[in-house]
């Protein structure tokens, strides 16, 4: 005659096969051992051990950097997803096996809903952190698969392609520049304009970044060989913010770009500073708030009171609806994009030099530990309102470099504005020029005058922010020369 698993233990009461099965959760294999079950107890008992071990393993052997590179990696996500919803299930199927295998007396009317409601509540608390480690993979991978494409539009930067590690990203190249664009589009416009371009420029080795700032009303663009400078043999007709729209109303230019626009603001200002641009990311304006309200907001150094609106469209003052006062403040979405495009008392440049400290602030405020706490929203943000060429393949690789910038590098910015360049007739042999003289290392000490520009001023050259100026902290020594500008010293961001 077959014996039930369970009838060495049969009529145990259930107050304490409960307390066993929770118990279980905590310590699994304690119920089977209880009830008899002394080959099982021991088998499930090592098996969660030894996932226990590995997880421990895992993490004690694996830099944070290394940890970061395999998240933005879709075939190491899928794997993440499939184990933890494994182990969610596992979980609770030992729940409610363990309270099987003790046997208990059985229950009827309220007490047989207080033993399910029990188990019920069991299994969501033992599944809960295995299901939700696999929502948060499940929205990363698909960030990743939505926003970055699969192809390159560069052959081989990535440490994969070249034979590179994580230490060496980008196959030990020196520079990786990717162009961060932000657009105007709007339900209450036509096109779309590039009033923020700001090419950054990021020291591979040591996650030093340039910051080189392009006017929006930049005239006589001369335009790159190829199919653009053809169609413009004598310069862009239109200020530089107007090449992104011009460039995708023009079908036979940059046949077969994912984004023919982005590729040619990016040809265009690669060849304005002389240098690769690498990449191109660009979020809408319209929509920056979404992204500033996803990672909690941003903390800047208000240096003047800035009006909230007070500029209609055609350029007529009227009164604002609001002011963002002087001093540090933490701005939500909606104030940091009024502290970026205010310029009813000042000027573009003046909001060029305030963009910057926000990027510098948002590179600086964006930790992985705020990133995650605020991941849904995040990654709910960026998929509607972001947009690049960034490769999945290199997304390892700018993770290394992320995680050097924070690690103690230098944000340094070049802004091209009057007196630096006039924007109505740009030198661009200069603009090169500066850009040359930025990224050069620092000469020795004892080549005494000859020392380039790309050093950081000195202290008695950076006058101390005032209220009163309206381009704020940075203005002086940014005008000044075309030196490059220590970003957190000006900015204030510590």
């Amino acid at each position: 005659m077959h014996v039930h698993p369970s009838s060495r233990s049969a009529g145990r009461p259930p107050v304490r096969s409960m307390a066993l099965t929770w118990a279980s959760a905590v310590v699994p294999g304690l119920a089977h051992w209880v009830a008899g079950r002394r080959r099982a107890a021991v088998v499930i008992f090592s098996l969660a051990l030894a996932l226990l071990i590995g997880i421990v393993v895992l993490a004690l052997t694996t830099s944070r950097t290394e940890l970061l590179r395999m998240a933005v990696r879709p075939g190491w996500l899928t794997v993440v997803i499939v184990v933890a919803l494994a182990i969610a299930l596992g979980w609770v199927v030992l729940v409610t096996g363990s309270y099987r295998v003790l046997g208990p007396i059985r229950q009827t009317g309220v007490a047989q809903v207080g033993v399910i409601l029990a188990l019920t509540v069991l299994s969501l608390l033992v599944a809960a952190p295995p299901v939700a480690v696999a929502r948060y993979a499940y929205l990363q991978r698909d960030l990743v698969t939505n926003l970055f494409p699969d192809e390159d539009p560069n052959s081989g930067l990535a440490a994969g392609k070249d034979g590179g590690g994580s230490d060496q990203p980008f196959a030990g190249r020196d520079r990786v520049t990717i162009l961060l664009l932000a657009s105007d589009a709007g339900p209450d416009r036509t096109g779309t304009r590039t009033d923020s371009m700001v090419a950054a420029s990021i020291d591979t080795h040591t996650g030093d970044v340039i910051l080189f700032s392009l006017p929006r009303n930049l005239q006589e663009v001369p335009m790159p060989p190829g199919p653009m400078r053809d169609q413009w043999p004598h310069g862009f007709p239109d200020l530089l913010n107007g090449v992104y729209q011009f460039v995708t109303n023009q079908p036979h230019l940059l046949e077969g770009a994912r984004d023919r626009g982005a590729a040619g603001i990016k040809s265009v200002v690669s060849y304005i500073l002389g240098i690769p641009i690498d990449y191109f990311a660009m979020v809408n304006l319209e929509g920056f708030n979404e992204f500033v309200d996803a990672i909690g907001g941003v903390t800047v150094d208000v240096t003047q009171r800035l009006p909230i609106g007070g500029l209609l469209a055609d350029g007529t003052r009227v009164p604002p609806v609001g002011y963002i006062e002087p001093g540090v403040q933490h701005l939500n979405g909606s104030l940091a994009q009024w502290y970026a495009r205010s310029r009813r008392d000042g000027t573009d440049y003046d909001r060029m030099l305030r963009q910057r400290c926000l990027i510098g602030a948002m590179v600086q405020q964006a930790t992985p530990v705020n990133v995650l706490k605020h991941f849904q929203e995040l990654s709910s943000a960026t998929k509607k309102l972001a947009e690049t060429d960034i490769p999945r393949s290199v997304l390892p690789d700018l993770i290394t470099l992320g995680d050097r910038m924070h690690s103690g590098s230098s944000i340094r910015s070049v802004a091209f504005v009057p007196p630096v360049i006039h924007t109505g007739n740009p030198d661009y042999e200069k603009i090169r020029r500066l850009v040359k003289e930025a990224l050069e290392p620092p000469k020795p000490a004892a080549a005494g005058a000859s020392a380039t520009p790309a050093a950081p001023p000195p202290t008695s050259a950076a006058p101390k922010p005032s209220a009163s100026s309206p381009s704020g902290a940075e203005a002086a020594p940014a005008a000044g020369n075309g030196s490059p500008v220590d970003v957190k010293s000006a900015c204030a961001l510590g």
